[in-house]
């Protein structure tokens, strides 16, 4: 990872001068549908730099437009909202025209307000004058530059919370103390030239940090799915939605792998180069809305940006397991600052590398396969971050860990979601899916990791939608759930698709709805081919957690889809867990990228799984549950293919017959129509078992049919 540290620029002492770089915050009066703002306190002449209008976020409805227009203007547009929050418009040009001339101060029209209370609107105005009483700088002002991203640092003016190690009750009472009093946020410019007092007004408002907690770690805080599950929680502003443990011992942010956390009372902020470049920043304090700055911290030389592949991931911390035993793991902890295109807008996502203590030494000639593990719906940072919980969802051998978690559904948002922008301003983006593939390139491209780019795999109970990257996979293990339009939990997720019941449309100009039917697009795509796919219920055995929080509709339809386009994959509904499923997971490991897979259908041991509900659905069983394959001795090229194969050791059944496609085929190719001959032979015996023709049919697969399988090994070959 290449690192650039630009020292220790100190802030730039201005000589003293009256002129201040001045931000005054007014507020607006209501009359009707028009949003008054009285500029008269502002000194004759002045010219104005920036103007924002601030609104309430509490209270705007998800996806409902906010639209404030200018009254009084030759062509009525409506305010820009300013990135990369987007919760509060671009107010400059209207500030300047009403500060040149009072006349032109006919006020703002609320064409629209999403719900949002505009009785506590403001309008804060920037500009070059005297301030009764300057806002105390920043210090120790400092910026380093690694992955394609710019962090900046600097002590803050005051030290809040006052110790190093708060428990978060503690953590919790100081800052929200500490906002009740007054609303302390820091503001970090960004320019091509260097930043003084003086040119403030040119710069970029590239970021508004809030005091005390962005160097605090708060997605390490630990949190339980239930309030007061095992130790006293709360829910908390400071990280919305979790059920907080009031006992939890807080810690702070590292932003090198190898340094040390943050002193506490230090303002982070972090940056993605989008483009290579050359540039600086500084940074204000701003109470109440206002900035009074005498002096400002600035870096005398520029950081030097360059983009990069993928955003840095910090070491943060190693959670031990309790034993050292062989089959258990240490789970380390990684941080990384994301926004576009990870994140709608600027956070802090955790990942997780699982290294279990039997994993042999990697190197060179001996990579390891890798298993990204996205857990069940609910799951949260502090799952993630548990050996223990690991230990029990270890579902590939031999495999290096990759986690991640709060991805949710993993089925990606609509970008307007936590900001003031509408479902008309944006699309679907699937966030939560490039951090996954992300994290897998990072793992695949990191030297020390070792990780062998054939043997990627993943699971999560809604990690289905890894089939559409059979590019990346080479298996994917996930429950029957692939028509997300289907189900009562998913539909309480809707308004994060589009203006529900409907839908936006998403990166791709698809209809998220359309998106999230997987099994449709199967269907329609029988010539994509997919990853191996094994199928289990994530937890609980009907009618427990897996089947009767999100309905057993949805499975059936998946797995069809899956048979009835012959796609290689073994399914089972009737477990807590892999049940019948989990030798198979076996196979998983040993299965590469670029490697032809067996698709078996209408086995003679197979249940059927209904149409939809669970009562008429076969129980004890699945599909594909006993056919055992070699990935080994397969053998893929243009005149034959050839498989070693068996039932397994564990099958009730002595014997079964079987239909065999290869499919995901490198070399072995057919075109509609072509014939084929197959033979199946004892490979120890050398004795012919049975043979027959077969026809591509119009997708161009060959399909044995009526194959006897026993728990011998039988050797299939298929030749032109």
């Amino acid at each position: 990872m290449r690192r650039t540290l630009l020292g220790l620029w100190l802030l730039s002492t201005l000589a003293a001068s009256a002129e201040h770089f001045v931000t005054s915050p007014f507020v607006g009066k209501i009359d009707g549908d028009v949003l008054h703002f009285g500029l008269a306190p502002l000194p004759q002449g002045t010219k104005v730099l920036r103007g924002v209008l601030r609104v309430p976020q509490r209270g705007h409805r998800t996806g409902a437009a906010v639209r404030v227009v200018p009254v009084g203007v030759a062509e009525e547009q409506p305010l820009k909202l300013l990135p990369p929050d987007y919760a509060s418009f671009d107010s400059t040009a209207v500030a300047q025209a009403w500060a040149a001339d009072p006349k032109c101060n006919q006020g703002l029209r609320i064409a629209e307000s999403g719900g949002v209370d505009f009785s506590k609107a403001s309008l804060e105005v920037s500009y070059l004058g005297e301030a009764e009483k300057p806002i105390k700088p920043v210090t120790e002002l400092k910026a380093l530059h690694q992955s394609g991203q710019t962090f900046i640092t600097w002590r803050e003016i005051e030290d809040v919370v006052g110790a190093d190690a708060p428990s978060f009750a503690d953590f919790d009472k100081a800052v929200l103390d500490a906002r009740a009093k007054r609303r302390l946020v820091y503001r970090v410019y960004r320019h091509s030239q260097p930043i003084t007092v003086a040119s403030l007004g040119q710069a970029e408002l590239a970021r508004e940090v809030p005091e005390v907690v962005s160097c605090w770690n708060l997605k390490a805080i630990r949190n339980t799915e239930h309030p007061n599950q095992g130790t006293p929680t709360k829910n908390s502003p400071l990280r919305p939605g979790y059920n907080l443990a009031l006992n939890h011992v807080m810690t702070r942010y590292r932003i090198t792998s190898d340094g040390e956390p943050l002193s506490r009372a230090t303002g982070l902020a972090v940056f993605t180069a989008s483009r290579p470049g050359k540039r600086y920043y500084a940074v204000t304090a701003s109470v109440d809305g206002c900035e009074a700055a005498a002096e400002v911290a600035s870096l005398r030389e520029p950081v030097e940006e360059r983009p990069s592949t993928f955003p840095a991931i910090v070491y943060q911390r190693t959670v031990q397991a309790d034993t050292r035993d062989t089959k258990a793991c240490d789970i380390d902890v990684y941080n990384s600052w994301i926004e576009p295109p990870y994140a709608n807008v600027p956070e802090v996502s955790e990942t997780y590398i699982v290294r279990w203590h039997d994993l042999p030494k990697p190197g060179p000639d001996s990579r390891r396969p890798l298993m990204l593990n996205l857990g069940t719906y609910g799951g949260s940072a502090t799952e993630a971050a548990s050996p223990g919980w690991h230990g029990a969802r270890r579902h590939v051998l031999g495999a290096l860990g990759i986690a991640l978690s709060e991805g949710g559904l993993w089925q990606g948002f609509h970008e307007c979601i936590g900001t003031l922008r509408s479902y008309d301003d944006g699309v679907v983006q699937n966030y939560p899916q490039r951090r996954v593939l992300a994290a897998a390139a990072w793992a695949v491209a990191a030297p020390e990791l070792f990780v062998d780019p054939e043997r990627v795999s993943i699971w999560g109970q809604f990690a289905g939608w890894a089939l559409r990257h059979g590019e990346v996979f080479s298996a994917v293990m996930s429950n029957g759930h692939g028509n997300l339009a289907i189900g009562k939990v998913p539909q309480q997720h809707g308004w994060k698709w589009g203006p529900y019941p409907k839908g936006s449309k998403n990166w791709l100009g698809v209809d998220q709805w359309e998106y999230m039917n997987l099994p449709k697009w199967i269907r329609e795509n029988p010539a994509v081919e997919l990853p191996y796919w094994l199928c289990w219920p994530a937890y609980g055995a009907y009618p427990a957690h897996t089947i009767g929080d999100f309905g057993f509709m949805p499975w059936p339809e998946m797995i069809h889809a899956m048979a009835s386009t012959k796609r290689a994959f073994a399914a089972n509904w009737s477990s807590n867990g892999p049940g019948p499923i989990g030798p198979l997971r076996e196979l998983v490991p040993r299965i590469r990228l670029h490697q032809s897979l067996p698709a078996f259908s209408r086995c003679s041991l197979d249940h059927s799984p209904g149409d939809g509900d669970h009562a008429d659905a076969e129980k004890g069983g699945g599909i594909n549950l006993y056919q055992l394959w070699e990935p080994e001795t397969l053998v893929d090229e243009p005149s034959r293919w050839e498989l070693t194969l068996s039932l397994r050791g564990d099958c009730p059944y002595p014997e079964c017959t079987t239909d065999l496609t290869p499919r995901r085929c490198q070399k072995f190719r057919a075109k509609p129509g072509d014939a084929f001959k197959w033979s199946a032979v004892s490979p120890e015996e050398g004795r012919l078992l049975q043979a027959g023709t077969a026809t591509a049919d119009r997708w161009g697969l060959v399909t044995v049919e009526g194959l006897r399988l026993s728990k011998a090994k039988l050797r299939v070959k298929i030749e032109r």
